[in-house]
């Protein structure tokens, strides 16, 4: 992850020295601890962090509660690549200090670099809450977030039911009524018709789109699938009003709020305002603030827990959907991935995303994450990533950090390329030659459909910074579509080398050597991925391998790919989508 650290800004280099400079001035039993920390500080601000490190250790024998000893110790541990010390150096640091943003900043970064998620986003939480109107912190928090969407995208898009998990992702980020909805929930109920709430959630899109049969048939599948589905309860419950069978609508929306007032509290806004019942009929429990909640529009509908709390494991509590009770359980052991999942969960669906996204995290094995989890998880990044790059915004800074981060909301979560770029070359006007930025530049020239100038400015980015694996990517992107092969495989071969487990470039380095006559390597990249679940709807990659086996004299191998090829093809063919996306797939 690229990052415009705070420690590279004027701002915390002058804090720090006007800080060491005067905490000592009037102590003179502390003389050794100022000359040791300033002279530090010194090695610290021209990046020797090996030279400053002996001098802080001591320092730190001097006083081992002073702030800003335990702070340059992690950052410059940190920087040594030591995260593991430097974590209780800057927790420290945040306990003396727990008003400053820049030791939970740092520890998120530590965290993060030793793979613990679930640590660092609590700590990225907590400092965008610490320091609101910081666009440092923001930016750091958004990169976590983006960088984090990005590798449960790639992971997700690797196989089939995660690729119904992608779709998903797409379609929460449209509006209720957007036809475009309905056909994306479709793809990823035939692509995973076991995904959780994926045939409530299209009852529902069904709903807001007027063609209640349809939205009748979704509703039955979901109670099928999950009788306890609230969210296909309170589809019941709209259906049943439509034809005046108000008893049971009410009962229905009181047996949601019995359950997870949250829920029937979210789905206010999602009730049509027209469908209220009559002045003359009693509604009775929570069904009457919900529908009075309808009836004045309100954003917000706090409803209280209704009736008698249930008992019962979180196990018992998550199959009946009681989410607020879940997340009003102790915290789970580290090791109880299983419990955190369950959490992270309950959080997700009372939309509380600063709760869900550490305990997601930690609920995700590394070995097989769940899809699901990755997804409200991914749905919940986004979602915080753009609450918080818009808090910055109304600020109107013109900082290079916020024009990369509104570049980075824009590319990776909006996929509004041409704007992207726009924010990029704002912040190169400032910060010229920067091989990031131009690494970032380049991917959106490339998505707004401009890739000669993505070459050249990706060719730019590794002429400074021959190491940019971002422009090495899209300089792959702009040969594979040229269908340049014999020019792109140094840069996949790289990639592939740098991360074996990226399936996706794995697929393009088999595709790359399949046209180039690698038949070899073709068949180690393509046939292990497929053989994986790798997504093919179209059958295209099994026709491909089908004809490098065949090439190879494989003929057993090679009719096998080719019939399932024919088959994914005839598949593929007879669904309908009213709106077809041959680019969605990876």
């Amino acid at each position: 992850m690229w990052r415009f650290r705070p420690d590279n800004s004027n701002g915390l280099r002058i804090l720090a020295l006007v800080a060491v400079l005067g905490c000592w001035s009037s102590a003179s039993t502390e003389q050794d601890l100022k000359s040791l920390v300033e002279r530090a500080f010194n090695f610290h601000q021209k990046g020797q962090f090996a030279e400053s490190l002996p001098l802080l250790r001591r320092a730190y024998a001097v006083d081992p509660n002073d702030y800003f000893v335990n702070l340059l110790l992690g950052i410059d541990s940190l920087r040594m690549g030591q995260p593991r010390t430097a974590v209780s150096y800057l927790k420290k640091a945040s306990r003396l200090r727990p008003k400053e943003e820049f030791p939970l900043d740092y520890l998120g970064e530590a965290y993060a670099r030793q793979g613990a998620y679930g640590d660092a986003a609590e700590a990225y939480i907590k400092v965008v809450r610490v320091a609101p109107g910081s666009s440092d912190s923001a930016v750091a928090f958004v990169d976590f977030a983006l960088s984090r969407f990005a590798s449960m995208s790639a992971l997700l898009r690797s196989s089939k039911k995660g690729l119904a998990a992608e779709y998903r992702l797409r379609a929460l980020a449209l509006a209720d009524s957007d036809a475009s909805r309905s056909s994306l929930l479709q793809r990823a109920a035939d692509l995973d018709p076991t995904a959780p709430g994926i045939w409530s959630g299209l009852a529902r899109a069904a709903l807001a789109s007027g063609d209640f049969a349809v939205a009748e048939d979704y509703s039955r599948q979901a109670r099928e699938a999950d009788p306890d589905d609230l969210v296909a309860w309170i589809a019941d419950a709209q259906l049943a009003a439509r034809e005046n069978g108000w008893k049971a609508a009410i009962e229905r929306l009181n047996a949601v709020a019995q359950r997870s007032p949250g829920t029937l509290s979210h789905a206010v806004g999602q009730w049509p305002s027209q469908l209220l019942p009559q002045s003359s009929l009693t509604v009775s429990g929570m069904a009457a603030q919900f529908f009075s909640c309808v009836r004045e529009a309100v954003k917000s509908c706090d409803m209280s827990p209704a009736g008698k709390v249930a008992e019962g494991s979180s196990a018992v509590l998550f199959h009946e959907q009681r989410w607020e009770q879940i997340t009003k359980l102790p915290a789970p052991q580290p090791n109880q991935t299983g419990a955190w999942l369950r959490r992270g969960i309950a959080f997700a669906r009372l939309e509380d995303c600063q709760g869900a996204i550490p305990s997601l995290e930690r609920g995700l094995p590394k070995s097989a994450p769940d899809n699901y989890g990755m997804f409200l998880l991914s749905w919940c990044y986004s979602r915080e990533a753009g609450r918080t790059a818009d808090q910055v915004r109304q600020s109107a800074s013109d900082e290079v950090p916020v024009h990369v981060m509104r570049g980075d909301i824009l590319l990776r979560l909006q996929a509004k390329a041409e704007m992207a770029g726009a924010e990029y070359q704002l912040a190169l006007a400032r910060a010229p030659n920067d091989p990031a930025l131009l690494e970032r530049l380049a991917e959106a020239q490339f998505g707004s459909g401009k890739p000669e100038a993505a070459r050249e400015t990706a060719q730019a980015a590794l002429t400074i910074d021959p190491l940019r694996l971002g422009a090495k990517r899209t300089l792959a992107r702009i040969g594979m579509q040229d269908r340049d092969y014999s020019t792109v495989l140094p840069y996949l071969r790289e990639l592939v080398a740098r991360d074996p487990q990226d399936v996706a470039t794995r697929v393009e380095l088999g595709r790359a050597c399949a046209q180039t006559g690698a038949l070899d390597e073709a068949r180690e990249n393509l046939a292990p991925a497929l053989e994986g679940g790798y997504p093919d709807e179209k059958g295209s990659l099994h026709y491909l391998l089908g004809g490098v086996l065949k090439k190879m004299g494989r003929t057993s191998e090679a009719d096998r790919a080719l019939a399932t090829a024919a088959q994914l093809s005839e598949a593929f063919q007879r669904k309908s989508y009213r709106d077809q996306d041959p680019d969605a797939q990876p």
